[in-house]
C-alpha cells in the first residue's frame, strides 16, 4: 500500500471578544464555506498504513490551510518518514504544491479545485482557445493573446497573455469582453508558471490508483479527525493561547497513535 500522507484543519473555539469589528481581529477565521468566529486550525499528517499521526501543525484560524502544507510535508519527508505519495483534498490543490512535491519525488494525489472564473466580463475564460505549439491563446474574434509578462500574487505565480490593445478597441465582441472599469483597454487571461506539472498529475486522475489514494485519504484523514473530536477532546481547546492550543491538539494525537500502536503490536 502507498504511504498517503494528508492534511485536514480541525476547528477549536479560542476566544469570544466584542467591541470590535471581528474581522480585524487575529484569528478570525472568516471564509467561503466556513463557520465565523475565533478559532485554531490544527494540520495533520497521517500514515495510511496504520493512521498513525506523524506531525501536527496548529495556526491562529486566520491562516490559510495550505500555508503550513509544504513546510510540514517536508519535515515529515526528511525528519520522521521519507513518503512514498502524498493524498490531500481540494484545499491544497495550489500550483505551487504540484511543483514542489515533484521535485522531491513524492507523487501527488489531490482533488482538483473546482475552476472559478472571476472575471466581470460576459465572456469567461473558456471561450478563448489555447495553442499549445505557439503558446498564444486566441480569442472568439480570432486575435491572439501572446504570453507578455511574469506576475506573482498571493495566489501563486503565473504567465499573463495579453491582446493588442488596438485589437480590442475595434473589436465588435469588446462590450462582452472588457469590463467598464478595465485600465487597460484590452484583454488579459492569466496561467500558472507551474501550469505543466498540474496537467501531469491530473492526467492520472481517472487511474485506479488516483482513485485508490482518494479512498484511503478519506478513510484515515476524515476518520482519524472523527475519532479525535468524538473520544480525544478535539471539539473545543480548554485554555487560551497558541501555545496552549498546540498542546492540547499534541495530547490528542498522543492519546490516538498510543492506542493504534498497540493495536498493530497485539
Amino acid at each position: 500500500m502507498l504511504e498517503l500522507y494528508e492534511w485536514k484543519r480541525s476547528r477549536t473555539v479560542l476566544r469570544r471578544e466584542s467591541g470590535r469589528n471581528p474581522a480585524d481581529l487575529v484569528d478570525y477565521m472568516k471564509r467561503p464555506g466556513k463557520p465565523n468566529g475565533f478559532y485554531y486550525l490544527s494540520h495533520q499528517t497521517t500514515d495510511s498504513d496504520h493512521g498513525i499521526i506523524t506531525a501536527v501543525t496548529v495556526t491562529p484560524g486566520d491562516v490559510h490551510n495550505s500555508q503550513p502544507y509544504l513546510q510540514q510535508l517536508e519535515y515529515v519527508h526528511k525528519n520522521v518518514v521519507p513518503i512514498k505519495a502524498a493524498a490531500a483534498d481540494s484545499a491544497y490543490d495550489f500550483p505551487l504544491a504540484h511543483r514542489v512535491l515533484e521535485e522531491m519525488g513524492i507523487g501527488f494525489f489531490v482533488v482538483p479545485q473546482p475552476a472559478h472564473d472571476r472575471t466581470k466580463a460576459e465572456l469567461k475564460r473558456d471561450v478563448f482557445t489555447y495553442d499549445e505549439q505557439q503558446d498564444v491563446y486566441v480569442c472568439p474574434n480570432g486575435k491572439v493573446l501572446r504570453r507578455k509578462r511574469l506576475y506573482r500574487s498571493v495566489s501563486g505565480l503565473f504567465w499573463e497573455y495579453w491582446a493588442e490593445k488596438k485589437d480590442c478597441c475595434s473589436c465588435p465582441l469588446r462590450q462582452k469582453c472588457l469590463n467598464e472599469t478595465d485600465k487597460a483597454g484590452a484583454r488579459k487571461l492569466q496561467d500558472s508558471y507551474f501550469k505543466p506539472v498540474v496537467q501531469q498529475h491530473f492526467s492520472s486522475r481517472w487511474q485506479p490508483e488516483y482513485r485508490e489514494a482518494l479512498k484511503q485519504r478519506q478513510i484515515w484523514c476524515e476518520g482519524t479527525f472523527a475519532a479525535q473530536k468524538w473520544g480525544h477532546n478535539l471539539t473545543r481547546v480548554l485554555r487560551r493561547g497558541l501555545e496552549a492550543a498546540e498542546d492540547h491538539c499534541l495530547l490528542s494525537a498522543a492519546a490516538l497513535n498510543l492506542k493504534r500502536m498497540i493495536r498493530c503490536l497485539s
